[in-house]
């Protein structure tokens, strides 16, 4: 490729991640991080972080955690948050865990109407279902049509009744096709656990792998090999949340296992919320694969060797990053793993999925 062609294409990208950083998103990270229980309360550089605040100090001022990318480095792990002030879909995880319903969670699609619809809510006559869980809102017309008009999710939920929030339905995405413009009414049909019973699985070993297919039997895995493929070609050696969760909804597929120890975590795609969890019987202590168990090998990072002259040149990405004292090239190539870095260490697997899902 040309010098110019070069510039062109990174001052286009630079742009492009500059509009991305508005007033109300910002990247805060840390580096070589040992201790990954303590890294929310834990002082966070860059952003409006800048060393002084925490995540959960930035929670408190009405930050939301948008994306989490977690690399390897010599001495522990790096951190970088992507956070806004923009609506998102939130979940505590950790509270979820611990008000988790005696019923284990069904993966069959649930039918029913909604009611009291406002603009982005609704409520439903079902009870005790789990905050995150996820459904579509169907439309039928008169001469039988049917027509979904958007994802919902659970927000609340009692005994009797549960709340839902409407989301946009993105499953079938495509710019070349119209998209209607209905909206959810009362007396349109809410699907929960569409989709749930296809799944994507994220194991740390084969064994783990095998076992976990073994105990849902009823569940159809998308294999890993196929994600881990994706990522080869992406060029992104560890997957961010936001890359697990944009593979499951492009492949249409409802919830995410994630084994972590003897524990598998189901996940629901859409809203990453933790639905329930089971204990496998295999021996976890034996040693682990980042970023999982698949026989795909060799997932590199993108290559930047002959373009670090043309980065330095984007002097404007300093007014993104404030008063950050490292060169340009150093910001954004912090934090990308080498392919030698990626080996079998146990407490990586654990820290970095757990991580992922907000767990402490």
């Amino acid at each position: 490729m040309k010098k110019a062609s070069i510039k062109l294409l990174l001052a286009s990208s630079a742009l492009l991640f500059a509009n991305s950083v508005s007033a109300d998103t910002t990247i805060c990270y840390k580096k070589d991080w040992t201790s990954p229980s303590t890294i929310e309360k834990t002082k966070l550089d860059g952003g409006v972080c800048k060393g002084e605040l925490s995540l959960l100090d930035m929670k408190k001022n009405g930050w939301k955690l948008k994306d989490i990318k977690i690399t390897s480095s010599d001495e522990g792990l790096n951190y970088q948050y992507v956070l806004t002030t923009d609506d998102i879909i939130k979940v505590d995880n950790n509270a979820a865990l611990k008000i988790q319903n005696q019923k284990p969670l069904s993966f069959k699609e649930i039918k029913t109407s909604i009611k009291n619809v406002n603009n982005k809510t609704a409520t439903v006559d079902i009870g005790n279902l789990r905050v995150g869980q996820s459904g579509i809102v169907l439309k039928k017309y008169e001469d039988g049509q049917k027509l979904i008009v958007s994802n919902a999710y659970v927000t609340k939920t009692s005994e009797n009744s549960s709340e839902i929030k409407f989301i946009p339905f993105m499953d079938l995405k495509q710019n070349a096709i119209p998209t209607s413009n209905a909206n959810p009414k009362n007396g349109d049909t809410l699907i929960l656990n569409y989709m749930y019973d296809k799944s994507l699985l994220i194991a740390p070993s084969q064994d783990a792998f095998q076992v976990a297919r073994g105990k849902f039997r009823l569940n159809t895995f998308l294999h890993s090999d196929i994600f881990a493929a994706n990522l080869k070609s992406q060029r992104e050696p560890l997957p961010s949340k936001s890359t697990i969760q944009d593979f499951a909804i492009e492949q249409n597929l409802g919830t995410i296992f994630v084994v972590i120890k003897n524990k598998a975590y189901v996940v629901d795609s859409k809203t990453f919320a933790i639905l329930d969890f089971y204990t496998l019987a295999y021996n976890y202590l034996d040693t682990e694969k980042m970023p999982f168990y698949t026989r795909i090998s060799g997932i590199e990072e993108a290559p930047f060797e002959g373009i670090i002259k043309s980065i330095t040149e984007l002097s404007f990405l300093k007014d993104i990053f404030g008063d950050d004292e490292r060169s340009e090239e150093e910001i954004l190539l912090e934090g990308e793993m080498k392919k030698d870095e990626i080996v079998n260490k146990n407490d990586m697997y654990n820290d970095y999925y757990k991580s992922i899902l907000g767990l402490k």
